[in-house]
Formats: C-alpha cells, sequence, structure tokens
C-alpha cells in the first residue's frame, strides 16, 4: 500500500475497493441505516465472538463516501477493531458515489443520526464493546467528529481528528464539563489548507481555557491521510483500550494536555 492513501478532495482513484460483501469474518459490506443512507462494516481478522472488540466509527472526507473505510482499516488494524463508516448525508456535485458531512446545525442532526445508527448496526453483527467505541474521520469529517464527540463526550471512548478544523461555533462546548475527560488525538498536514498551522495555533487558548485533554501531532503533508497516522492512531487507540502508554513513529509533533 502506497503511503499516500487518499486526499481530502476524495481522489477514489487511490481507493483499494475490494469486495462490497461479506467475506467470512474479515471484509467490507454495505448495510441499510436510518433515513436510507448507507454504511459500511468492517470485520477484524480471526474475529472471536466472544471477544467483545473496541469499534472504531469513520467518517469519510468531503467529496468521498463510506467506502473509504477499507483502505483505512487495511492500514489501521485488520485485527484490533471492529470498523464502522456511515455515507455523509449531503451529496457532492463532483460526481455520483460522493457525499459530505455539511457545517449546519440540521447537518450535525443528521450526522448524529446516521452516526448512532451505523454503531447500531455494527453492534448487530459483531460482539462490541459499548465502552470502547472511537470516532475518527478525515477532513470534513473530522470536523464532524469533533462536532459529535463533544456533544455527546459520554458516547465515546475517544476521538481521532485527522486534517480536519475544530468546530469554532459556540454550540459546540456546550457540554464542555462533560467533555474535559474525552480523550482527543488531533493530527494535521504541515502544508494542510483545511487544517492550517495558524488555525491550530488559534485553538490552542480555546482547548487551554476549556481544559480539553488534546494529544496534537504535526506531520509533513498536505491535506493526505498517510498511512503513519494511522499506524500512530493505532497505537494511541490501543493505549487507550488498555492504559498502557506507548510510543508513536518518529515524526514532528506537538502535544497539548490541560487536564
Amino acid at each position: 500500500m502506497r503511503n499516500r492513501i487518499v486526499s481530502s478532495q476524495g481522489d477514489h482513484s487511490e481507493l483499494a475497493l475490494g469486495s462490497t460483501h461479506m467475506d467470512s469474518a474479515c471484509g467490507v459490506h454495505r448495510v441499510n441505516a436510518l433515513i436510507e443512507h448507507q454504511v459500511c462494516l468492517f470485520g477484524p481478522e480471526r474475529y472471536e465472538p466472544r471477544y467483545e472488540y473496541p469499534l472504531v466509527v469513520w467518517l469519510h472526507s468531503c467529496h468521498s463516501s463510506e467506502v473509504e473505510l477499507e483502505n483505512v482499516m487495511y492500514a489501521l488494524s485488520m485485527q484490533n477493531y471492529v470498523g464502522c463508516a456511515p455515507r455523509g448525508p449531503i451529496p457532492s456535485d463532483r460526481g455520483l458515489g460522493r457525499f459530505g458531512w455539511g457545517k449546519s446545525a440540521n447537518a450535525a442532526a443528521v450526522a448524529e443520526e446516521v452516526v448512532f445508527a451505523s454503531i447500531e448496526s455494527a453492534a448487530e453483527q459483531f460482539s462490541i464493546n459499548s465502552k470502547r467505541v472511537f470516532l475518527a474521520g478525515f477532513g470534513s469529517g473530522a470536523s464532524m467528529a469533533w462536532r459529535l464527540a463533544l456533544r455527546y463526550p459520554e458516547q465515546f471512548a475517544g476521538v481521532v481528528a485527522i486534517c480536519g478544523a475544530f468546530p469554532n461555533e459556540e454550540r459546540s462546548l456546550t457540554h464542555l464539563h462533560r467533555a474535559r475527560n474525552l480523550p482527543v488525538l488531533w493530527m494535521y498536514g504541515q502544508h494542510s489548507q483545511a487544517c492550517s498551522i495558524s488555525e491550530v495555533c488559534d485553538t490552542l487558548p480555546l482547548l487551554h481555557s476549556a481544559s480539553l485533554s488534546v494529544d496534537i501531532r504535526q506531520y509533513p503533508c498536505g491535506d493526505e491521510l498517510l498511512t503513519n497516522m494511522l499506524s500512530d492512531t493505532n497505537v494511541w487507540l490501543m493505549e487507550q483500550v488498555t492504559n498502557q502508554p506507548a510510543q508513536p513513529s518518529q515524526v514532528q509533533q506537538e502535544t497539548f494536555s490541560q487536564n
């Protein structure tokens, strides 16, 4: 697999789409979710039904779709997690089969519905640990992951936002007192336009004043999802699952944590 997985523009030529049907315990297939949206599910290799797996809920980038999940899980881990990816509710203007998440309050409400429906779909198909549900996303999907996790912090064990801007609207911190215990991994590209260095720096005072615990890491890329971003995500996720500290790959990183 190439180091570059997909750009935030949803370049489907970079995706290994594979089969759309479940093959034994490991693979990807689509099932119906609420309001006629779609969700992809990913089952781990050597699936053990008696074990309660952590669940990674993946929110795809803008002008893309739920099929990002397969490539993401191959780079993240083929064994450690069950994965699910709902389709963004807003059709893209860049061709059929591409979707986005939007920024309005209505878009967030619809996203909330399809995200929780996808979690229910995953729980119906696989053995899931309900206390180990992680919300993750790339680009606009990362921004939506921020919004939903801050709104429902008790529902998630952590959130991973990759190349996605922090939602600065006032309502995003409505449940601040409950979100302070939510672990967050925020990754951005050194040359990113969607989530620039200046934007991250401008957000730091807000994170500090809100006493949010956020691990911030910079990578030598633009608006791209790199395989080492996902391998570092795997390390971080397993640290949350096992409560054991681990070291990320050798990349330039900045860490902010205010307990």
